[in-house]
């Protein structure tokens, strides 16, 4: 589906959206009440050439405030943005001074009803680029997409300040742990993508009730603390762990028994604990792939076929989910969780004895057939 772009610039569609609060409801019956409606979403994204001179002030003019005080949904996706600085209580700012709107410069807010704000893919902005009052202009934020900006290497403290987040997209910033503990802050929060940074502990995202999914690909773990996720965790049903440097798996993952998906590809694993299989029985999708799971028992039976019978992984797990397939590698027992465990050392072993020996087969299927010809 095509959505056909929107050609006028951004002073005139703020113009439009408050126009479309000061015009009568009805005209002589004639007005379509659609026409009298407020603008609550309004897509900015890609606009980077309108905002190169003025930035943000563009949008903020006091006389757009009154299409700014119905949005809802705003997206600021790849606008080159430097700075938002601007969104700011009026005592930090004289953005407002002059707005014709008799507002009350001390008590007026400029975002009262936005719940979604994408400011993602402007690599410019910065911990500094936000105001320390931003929160303050955004009471009702409940989503904010900050992909691929530089904020870092701590999460921006007005930020924390939003207590009604629910989703937070920070993938690809630069942001270090220690992180602060986010139950006290995002009590709410459902969504927490933290993808793409240079994490070395998830200290600080234990006990987060609401969680549902948890983003941490390609970051520095080389563990998970104890309690992250934990049975704390009831409603999480996702947690992407993959490109990471996890060498083990914390017993209290076993215990967020809501889990529906878990990737753990591209790590360190060497081994599997116990239980996995029977106490995640929720699970659908289990991505193993890439790991160094038998290695040890390869290592230590070089010349055993044990590690392809499965003595590299927990009983539950074989009986669960079965072996890996010698073809694809995935683990197909289970019909309802798909499991995948290809590029690990015991499902290359088992791939590996399975072309030896259709080898093997086809040899003497050959020297079998050459005989019969000799014999003739």
């Amino acid at each position: 589906m095509f959505i056909k772009k929107d050609t006028r610039k951004i002073p005139q569609i703020l113009s439009d959206a408050t126009a479309r609060l000061t015009t009568p409801e009805h005209t002589n019956g004639t007005n379509d009440d659609n026409d009298n409606q407020p603008i609550t979403e309004l897509s900015f994204a890609r606009r980077a050439p309108e905002l190169l001179s003025s930035g943000i002030s563009l949008i903020l003019h006091p006389r757009h405030h009154p299409a700014l005080h119905h949005l809802v949904q705003l997206s600021l996706y790849d606008c080159g943005l430097t700075s938002l600085t601007d969104i700011a209580s009026p005592s930090n700012t004289t953005t407002n001074t002059n707005s014709t709107n008799n507002e009350d410069s001390t008590t007026m807010v400029l975002f009262p009803k936005l719940e979604q704000l994408d400011i993602g893919r402007n690599p410019k902005l910065v911990n500094n680029s936000l105001s320390d009052t931003f929160h303050t202009q955004l009471p009702s934020l409940k989503e904010i997409w900050g992909d691929n900006c530089s904020f870092g290497p701590s999460i921006p403290e007005t930020l924390l300040q939003l207590n009604t987040m629910e989703v937070c997209r920070l993938t690809g910033n630069q942001l270090h742990s220690p992180l602060p503990m986010l139950r006290t802050h995002w009590p709410r929060i459902k969504v927490l993508a933290l993808d793409g940074n240079q994490l070395s502990s998830v200290k600080g995202l234990e006990e987060l009730r609401y969680l549902e999914k948890l983003h941490l690909r390609q970051n520095n773990l080389t563990e998970l603390e104890e309690g992250v996720p934990s049975a704390a965790n009831t409603s999480l049903i996702m947690i992407g762990l993959s490109s990471n440097k996890l060498r083990s798996i914390p017993e209290s993952l076993l215990d967020a028994v809501s889990l529906k998906e878990v990737y753990l590809n591209s790590n360190e694993l060497t081994e599997l604990p116990n239980g996995l299989a029977t106490k995640l029985t929720e699970l659908t999708k289990l991505n193993l792939a890439h790991n160094n799971i038998g290695q040890q028992k390869q290592q230590q039976n070089d010349e055993d076929a044990t590690i392809a019978d499965g003595h590299a992984l927990p009983a539950d797990f074989v009986e669960r989910f079965g072996l890996p397939d010698v073809i694809s590698g995935k683990c197909e027992k289970d019909e309802t969780c798909e499991v995948q465990m290809d590029g690990n050392p015991l499902s290359e072993f088992r791939k590996k004895r399975h072309w030896d020996e259709e080898k093997r087969r086809a040899k003497e299927a050959k020297d079998a057939a050459v005989m019969e010809v000799d014999d003739e």
